[in-house]
């Protein structure tokens, strides 16, 4: 891995930008070295702690001077603050630092330092455009009664689509970026599925009426288990030796299995639809395998179920069965679905008042909902186009549109022109599929206000960049070859 970090040619700017990099990062951990001194003789009670923040400091040192190796680590580091805790965790803080000065220091050192163009395409430039103009409706969101938590809760979101430009150099410029991406995607799917697992075995010990065991779910992050587990079944189709494939065989399996448990039927229909979206595009053998994957699955979800539920698993398979049966009448007949519709039309009346501009973050509204049968004021909006006109009026709404046209166009094209190299281009056709997936889910989840979406958006976006930009090199140099 750290041989493919220096894998770029060099010249005066890298030799300028390594020196200035390594000057910037120890003149950092000087600088906090001697803020940590200074804290230890005025509050003598967290010198315990000091030895185990200056190993974090090195650590930190160490890894921004290996880009790959970093992106890899902040990126398996997001399943830190996966979780939902009330409050602001110690963790969380820790790792919003990190990525926020992992950001700034990319965009620092390429921009400023090394001179280089960090918007080199039209939806580059709409995507920084977009996160500045996010990044100054603040105001307007104080000219309403805001909530400053809930306004920085969803700026700090935002920011992960940041990720974009460090996820798309690492994919064009190093040849294990992909490798590096995807792991770690994987790493954190797996994460959340342990975690859902441990909490869902925990839900049914505490469980006092059989309809609980029956009804019980663990539903958090369904976007971290549905993409890796798109991901899984494309390196399945792709992957030559058997252990690969078992591999990859087994994260279908499980991925798949907790995404049932959450009994979110929106991303149900999702990832059925992205898998849909590979199943329609790839060669028939493809196809049979696909198949196979889907029985095997379906098998191995079964076993695994039946090992761990033991005589529970009737309850549970009866309270999957009732979830499932009401997607058809769920437009029509479930009152949460119906509730959100509500929502959406109380947001609409707010966005008549101001369409242009919007109302900014942390702006709440009020509906009333017949859940609880009460007037709600709240700052959430379930329909994320809505909550985006709303917030950031149509040129927010209009931009986040372009953007996800745009990378499904050029994930899709990369596929079918056949722009890449057989693995990534086949990744591609994943994304193409994930990217229509989270488009409908949009729709009764809002991703525009939840980290773990805006991390995965920026995840699959700058793969696409970086599979795009990589894949029009080589053809470049084919060209050249042969000319």
């Amino acid at each position: 891995m750290a041989d493919a970090i220096h894998m770029t040619p060099s010249g005066p700017s890298d030799r300028w930008l390594g020196a200035w990099g390594t000057f910037l990062i120890r003149g950092a951990f000087g600088f906090a070295l001697f803020v940590l001194l200074y804290l230890t003789w005025a509050a003598p009670e967290i010198l315990p702690f000091l030895p185990i923040v200056m190993l974090g400091g090195a650590g930190l040192v160490f890894l921004f001077q290996r880009p790959l190796l970093n992106l890899g680590v902040v990126m398996c580091g997001f399943a830190t603050i996966v979780g939902f805790k009330a409050g602001l965790q110690a963790e969380e803080a820790l790792y919003g630092l990190y990525y926020l000065f992992f950001l700034a220091y990319w965009f620092f050192t390429r921009s400023i330092l090394n001179g280089e163009t960090v918007c080199r395409t039209r939806e580059e430039r709409v995507l920084l455009m977009f996160l500045v103009f996010v990044t100054l409706t603040v105001p307007v969101s104080f000219l309403f009664e805001v909530y400053p938590g809930d306004l920085m809760g969803e700026w700090l979101s935002l920011t992960m689509l940041g990720f974009y430009w460090p996820i798309r150099e690492a994919v064009e410029k190093h040849p294990k970026g992909l490798r590096v991406v995807i792991g770690s995607v994987m790493f954190v799917g797996l994460f959340v599925l342990a975690r859902n697992l441990l909490e869902y075995r925990s839900d049914l010990a505490n469980a006092e009426a059989l309809w609980q065991i029956a009804t019980s779910r663990a539903i958090a992050n369904e976007s971290l288990l549905m993409v890796p587990a798109l991901f899984s079944i494309v390196l399945f189709l792709r992957t030559k030796s058997w252990w690969g494939r078992a591999f990859f065989l087994t994260m279908v399996l499980g991925l798949f299995a907790g995404l049932i448990l959450t009994q979110s039927r929106a991303y149900w229909v999702a990832f059925f639809l992205g898998a849909g979206v590979t199943f329609l595009f790839v060669p028939m053998k493809d196809r049979v395998r696909m198949l196979t994957v889907g029985i095997l699955s379906a098998t191995g979800v079964f076993a695994l179920a039946w090992f761990v539920l033991g005589d529970y698993l009737l309850l549970v398979l009866t309270g999957l069965l009732d979830r499932f049966l009401t997607l058809e009448t769920a437009v029509t007949k479930d009152i949460s679905l119906i509730n959100r519709f509500l929502e959406a039309k109380g947001v609409w009346k707010h966005i008549q008042v101001n369409p242009i501009l919007g109302h900014g973050m942390g702006v709440p509204y009020r509906f009333f909902n017949i859940t609880y049968m009460y007037s709600e004021v709240k700052t959430f909006v379930h329909n994320g186009y809505v909550a985006l006109w709303f917030k950031f009026g149509i040129w927010g709404l209009g931009m986040m549109l372009f953007l996800m046209i745009r990378f499904w166009m050029i994930s899709f094209g990369t596929w079918w022109k056949k722009l890449a190299a057989p693995v990534p281009a086949i990744v591609s056709l994943a994304i193409t599929g994930a990217i229509t997936a989270l488009a409908v889910t949009a729709t009764t989840a809002n991703p525009f206000y939840q980290n773990d979406l805006m991390f995965m958006y920026a995840v699959l976006w700058g793969m696409v960049g970086g599979i795009r930009a990589g894949g029009r090199a080589s053809l470049g140099e084919r060209g050249r070859a042969h000319g």
